[in-house]
């Protein structure tokens, strides 16, 4: 009785070192983020989410922060007005720009440089049946729908704000996202058990030996 009873003690002493060594901690990425500001609302996207574009001397991605997003705006609602003077594709029943900042909802996404230059993209959309979970879930390409979908670059190292594109006239696309292809794996009919490279290229009984 006595050892069965020391057992148990021993039994729960140990149980929740354990159930520590067996949990493990999920590591999540850390994806997109709601940011808000003075007169601001979107998404910012995190640098390891694919898009469908780049900017020019591209040399990576990172993550704006913040402090960066909001620097963003501070420079492109100061600047816009002159970068829209032309007020190409508004007017009439397409909206001005940069007459109607508070109505877009934000898309933000991070590139660098040749030079390590931070440089955010901006896609501004004007959609009231646009939901918050449909922004959330991915960087939206659009067509159409004039002065109601536009981007602008921003580069915080220069703080020049440049590259305005706004959509032509007619009815909003959202554009499917470019489909990317699968890495090509290649089989073996004889050898089931070759391994196969990450370049697709099998194994040879030769190659195996690694002498």
């Amino acid at each position: 009785m006595k050892k069965t009873l020391v057992l148990t003690l021993i039994a729960l002493l140990f149980a929740p070192l354990a159930m520590a060594q067996e949990y493990i901690e999920p590591v999540e990425k850390w994806k997109n983020a709601e940011v808000w500001g003075n007169n601001y609302h979107g998404w910012s996207y995190h640098q390891d989410w694919e898009v469908d574009f780049t900017v020019e001397n591209q040399d990576g991605r990172f993550t704006p922060t913040d402090e960066e997003i909001a620097e963003t705006e501070k420079l492109i609602q100061k600047r816009i007005a002159y970068l829209n003077r032309d007020h190409y594709n508004q007017g009439g029943m397409c909206p001005v720009i940069d007459e109607h900042m508070r109505m877009y909802r934000r898309q933000y996404v991070g590139f660098t440089n040749d030079r390590g230059d931070h440089i955010i993209w901006v896609n501004f959309l004007w959609d009231e049946n646009l939901t918050d979970e449909r922004l959330a879930s991915d960087v939206l390409l659009t067509r159409g729908g004039c002065g109601r979908f536009w981007h602008v670059k921003c580069n915080l190292a220069t703080r020049k704000v440049y590259g305005l594109e706004v959509n032509d006239d007619g009815d909003i696309q959202y554009l499917p996202r470019v489909k990317k292809p699968a890495p090509r794996i290649s089989k073996s009919k004889s050898d089931k058990k070759q391994r196969v490279r990450k370049t697709g290229i099998i194994h040879s009984p030769e190659e195996k030996q690694f002498n």
